[in-house]
């Protein structure tokens, strides 16, 4: 009797617990979160508004670490697999990653197109498994339209973000400036040793430890 007892008043606490405490959690929504606690932060899709989080994330781990000597505060590592995205979004990227006093590590896995790349280059040390491989040009200009002044405004920023791409790409990198700016012309893809040899990475991955 006391048994049956028992399984009544289980089967009454379970039927007054809310339904979500009786579900798995997010398996994204965790590692999202522990992501966060390691300092760890992906940009592995098209670069848009979304990517605006990891400028809160940078000052925020800043702030945490202000009262640190440089050399002793636990690094953050941006990993990188995209085909590139906004320019306006990576150069508020750009601008927050060079402010930034804690070290930030780029980690170069696949394809890293584009906007990402100047982010990348941004980053204080940059790593790369031995199959990324990148890909610099001069973008593609979409979605402008309106009538002859509004098109030939447009059409004179976007010639002033190449201009600036193209002096990132010379500045921090080691290419003479004639092969940057014939190059990016088109699809330009960039492999192997000649990461290495003209900065764009400062190691290869060669040990698990470093993805940690």
């Amino acid at each position: 009797m006391a048994g049956n007892q028992q399984l009544q008043l289980l089967s009454q606490i379970l039927a007054a617990m809310p339904e979500a405490n009786l579900q798995l959690p997010d398996p994204q929504l965790l590692n999202y979160y522990e992501n966060l606690e390691n300092r760890v932060y992906w940009i592995d899709s098209e670069i848009d508004n979304a990517e605006l989080e990891l400028c809160g994330m940078i000052i925020r781990w800043n702030k945490e670490d202000r009262m640190l000597p440089i050399k002793e505060r636990q690094p953050i590592k941006i990993f990188f697999n995209s085909v590139g995205g906004s320019l306006d979004i990576a150069e508020t990227l750009i601008s927050v990653i060079r402010l930034s006093k804690t070290p930030i590590i780029g980690i170069a896995l696949g394809m890293v197109a584009s906007a990402a790349s100047l982010i990348f280059l941004s980053c204080h040390r940059r790593i790369a498994l031995k199959n990324a491989y990148f890909i610099f040009h001069q973008g593609s200009c979409e979605n402008i339209g309106g009538n002859f002044n509004e098109i030939q405004a447009a059409m004179e920023d976007y010639r002033a973000q190449v201009e600036k791409m193209k002096q990132f790409y010379i500045d921090n990198t080691s290419y003479p400036e004639e092969v940057i700016k014939d190059k990016i012309k088109t699809d330009w893809y960039i492999r192997g040793d000649e990461l290495i040899e003209h900065d764009i990475i400062h190691d290869w991955i060669e040990d698990i430890t470093d993805l940690l």
